[in-house]
């Protein structure tokens, strides 16, 4: 299951935030399956009859994701425009990584493991729904005045809390639920960096 962490919080007109964005992201892929290799390029690929290779594109598709680890940008209560940018530039590039991550999962193709097409269709919803609160997110700061750091304290355990919700999306969990899935996931080269397939 995929871990809650911590979201911004305001204290006295301060903020600071976590790593929802970051690494619950990448925690919730993880389990599916993200990957250490592999890109995107343009059209769907040939049909994958193996369900390993399968397997492996759908790893390789959600490689853009690996791009959201680490910590949020900090914010500096003495310069709430500085971190007000910072932020925004992190969810514009949380965002383009989840669309590549869109693009990279129609390019995979049909699966030809019973069960697959279903799997993917529901972190390709989960996908979408994240990719919409990256945006949201961007504009909402974006509509805040940077040099007013009530009003942006006021704003973001808000922003926070949605981009939470959509990190922790159920649907990004689904290669448990599919045992044929799952034994592709721990059998494909490029799947070896995720730690659910090693268990």
């Amino acid at each position: 299951m995929v871990r809650r962490t911590k979201t911004g919080r305001t204290t006295t007109g301060r903020t600071k935030t976590g790593r929802i964005g970051t690494g619950t992201v990448v925690a919730a892929l993880a389990l599916l399956l993200v990957a250490g290799c592999g890109g995107a390029g343009g059209g769907q690929l040939p049909t994958a009859d193996d369900p390993v290779a399968w397997a492996g594109r759908l790893c390789s598709s959600l490689q853009p994701l690996g791009a959201l680890k680490g910590p949020w940008p900090k914010l500096d209560p003495n310069n709430p425009a500085a971190g007000r940018d910072a932020l925004i530039s992190y969810f514009s590039s949380a965002e383009e990584a989840a669309g590549q991550a869109l693009e990279g999962l129609k390019q995979a193709g049909p699966s030809p493991i019973a069960g697959g097409d279903d799997a993917a269709t529901r972190v390709h919803g989960a996908l979408l729904r994240l990719q919409a609160a990256y945006h949201d997110a961007k504009v909402k700061l974006d509509a805040i005045d940077p040099n007013d750091p009530v009003g942006l304290g006021t704003q973001l355990p808000g922003i926070f809390s949605a981009l939470a919700a959509a990190s922790n999306d159920t649907n990004l969990d689904t290669v448990g639920a599919n045992q044929a899935l799952n034994d592709a996931v721990k059998k494909a080269p490029s799947c070896s960096l995720v730690p659910a397939a090693q268990n």
